[in-house]
């Protein structure tokens, strides 16, 4: 099933730029362009975001050196995960294994945009009067498809974990202390806080058509890594409604895939709206209420 929907992804993303309806012609001088906010502010804004992003990542791998030169193997950080049939294991996980779940590889891509947009915009504020930032820039388009995606993730990691993976674990009576760790809170809510402000402050296009990537970047996580990889390696599931034993197992990889598609196609709508009249304050009452 995951096959013929990457099959099929692979078909759109081929068929729509044969066919000229995915143009890739984003121009830096729209990282330079907001709606209600001075270029200064904005190319802060995408810096400190950027920063505080990387800055997450670094501490946590400076923590583990630091825990395990002082306590060996038992300063490495306790974390639970379940098997198939759902008992809890405890792992002691360290280094590049604090990225294993697709709530880390959200933020690391989204940092990846903060990191792109923050030196477009610089290079449109040291030379705003440039020619060269009218024209298409890679960088630029790039950075575009990355705003698609990693909005859609955002969306999808927090109200997943929120509503789907906290309550599940309480009902089991299995342990949800790792959630509500300082680094945990901010991958699964400050994530999403980062996106609304850049909707609302920048005017950086959202392509629908960038959908498939957004499908294929999950796809790869499931079936490139957790499926695979790091199953072999812990026997243990991040996810329990990933588990391919589930009876409605098929139903739910679709409920996925359709649910993520709602996420891209509604990050892709508020862009729009927020260049009209009345946009922005609809979209902070619709974030607020999430």
């Amino acid at each position: 099933f995951l096959l013929g929907v990457a099959a099929s992804c692979a078909g759109v993303v081929a068929y729509t730029s044969h066919a000229g309806v995915l143009v890739w012609s984003i121009t830096p001088a729209t990282f330079g362009q907001s709606s209600f906010v001075l270029l200064p502010a904005l190319v802060v804004y995408r810096i400190a975001c950027a920063a505080f992003i990387f800055g997450l990542c670094a501490s946590k791998l400076v923590s583990d050196y630091v825990l395990q030169r002082g306590a060996g193997a038992a300063g490495a950080r306790l974390n639970h995960f379940e098997t198939l049939d759902r008992t809890e294991v405890a792992f002691l996980d360290h280094g590049v294994w604090r990225f294993q779940g697709l709530t880390s590889w959200g933020w690391v891509l989204l940092g990846c945009y903060f990191l792109v947009a923050a030196t477009l915009s610089l290079r449109v504020a040291a030379a705003p009067e440039a020619a060269q930032h009218e024209e298409p820039d890679g960088a630029a388009c790039v950075a575009s498809l990355l705003l698609g995606v990693s909005s859609a993730y955002a969306i999808l990691i927090t109200l997943t974990v929120t509503f789907v993976l906290i309550p599940s674990k309480h009902r089991k009576g299995l342990s949800t202390e790792g959630f509500f760790t300082p680094f945990a809170l901010s991958q699964h809510n400050a994530n999403l806080a980062m996106v609304v402000g850049e909707l609302l402050c920048g005017a950086v296009p959202i392509d629908p058509w960038h959908l498939p990537f957004a499908l294929g970047f999950g796809i790869v996580y499931l079936c490139g890594w957790h499926q695979t990889v790091r199953y072999n390696r812990t026997r243990t599931l991040m996810y329990h409604f990933l588990n391919w034993q589930h009876p409605r197992s098929l139903l739910i990889c679709s409920l996925l895939m359709l649910t993520l598609a709602a996420f891209f196609a509604f990050a892709a709508l508020v862009g729009q709206l927020r260049l009209r009249p009345g946009g922005a304050p609809m979209v902070l009452c619709a974030a607020l209420a999430v």
